[in-house]
């Protein structure tokens, strides 16, 4: 009920944005709220996943509509300022679960979950300027003549030129070795199932984030019964190689329709989930207990326009020095020197 209440809130907003705006006049300016924060900027169109670029630009993959009405999945790019850029459209049926990671060297990678897409079992690049998709690594095929064709879901850089990736049809995990031209089984016994263990013995649900540090895997995988369109297990696990094997193990799970969207690491090394519907929290990995970070009201103004909402619906994060990336409502939020504003607004 709050979540629809603040959604009718925002639409009002935008009613009385769009009511006292023509062709030829400036968007009106509400006036600010007690505790509001000042976005750098805030982006315009509906974002399924991004990145920061060394270049500290923001590159974000989602739907974007052009100036005939075509809707497309386009890849864009934010500078500084908060000036957008779409750098490539691509194929709506075709891309639109795809995500991105960096390559060491900055290059924009993808992976797009397809179901006869020819490009499902490849790691993609945006070249040329972003003028041109080609493949990055092509998977090596399975001799299985009754295997399911590879199909990538989430990736990894692992900051050494590898990259992991999930193959959400045969339910492992492979590390990439481009290099190498090769890639190598992980762990994942095919069962659609969360279970620790080690190698063929482990298995994976649905793996949607993987992330690294210093060679250590942490990941989301759920367990989605979609008979009754619930999660009935959603899982931080970790995957790390000891004693020549790779080990997983789950460090913390939510059940009863609860599930974790997002997990990241800050400049500090502290790890971040956010639990979709109750906010933003630490993860503890000496203990693995989680304690809260945010869950309280997220009021942010950027560029002219304003959101009032709630750090329980933000569906993603990254930190990148002394800013953060939040992602609500399919719109990225960033915010410099977040920790100084964030006590200000508590104030």
């Amino acid at each position: 009920m709050k979540r629809r209440i603040l959604a009718i809130a925002l639409l009002q907003f935008f009613l009385v944005l769009n009511s006292c705006s023509g062709p030829d006049s400036k968007p009106a300016i509400l006036p600010e709220e007690k505790g509001e924060i000042k976005a750098d900027y805030i982006t315009s169109f509906s974002i399924n996943d991004f990145v920061i670029g060394s270049d500290n630009k923001l590159y974000s993959i989602g739907q974007n509509q052009d100036e005939k009405g075509a809707i497309y999945i386009s890849l864009k790019k934010t500078d500084l300022d908060g000036k957008e850029a779409t750098l490539k459209n691509l194929d709506l049926g075709t891309y639109n679960l795809a995500k991105l990671a960096l390559a060491d060297n900055g290059d924009i990678l993808m992976v797009s979950k397809g179901n006869d897409s020819p490009d499902q079992d490849k790691i993609m690049r945006f070249e040329n300027n972003f003028s041109e998709l080609n493949a990055f690594y092509a998977m090596k095929p399975i001799s299985s003549p009754f295997a399911s064709k590879i199909n990538l879901f989430t990736i990894c850089n692992n900051n050494d030129n590898t990259y992991f990736v999930f193959d959400i049809n045969a339910r492992n995990i492979k590390r990439v070795l481009p290099e190498l031209k090769g890639d190598v089984f992980v762990a994942g016994s095919g069962k659609n199932e969360i279970k620790d263990g080690a190698g063929l013995d482990a298995s994976f649900a649905t793996v949607t984030k993987i992330i690294s540090l210093n060679s250590v895997l942490y990941l989301i995988d759920d367990l989605y019964d979609s008979s009754t369109g619930t999660y009935k297990n959603s899982a931080i696990r970790k995957l790390e190689y000891v004693n020549n094997e790779w080990n997983v193990k789950t460090l913390v799970s939510v059940t009863n329709g609860d599930h974790f969207s997002d997990i990241t690491f800050d400049t500090k090394n502290d790890l971040y989930v956010v639990n979709v519907g109750k906010g933003i929290f630490k993860l503890n990995l000496q203990d693995n207990s989680l304690s809260l970070f945010k869950d309280g009201d997220l009021k942010v103004r950027g560029s002219g326009k304003g959101v009032f909402s709630s750090f329980k619906y933000v569906q993603m994060l990254k930190f990148k020095g002394n800013d953060i990336y939040l992602l609500e409502s399919g719109n990225v939020i960033k915010i410099s020197d977040f920790q100084t504003k964030f006590a200000a607004a508590e104030k």
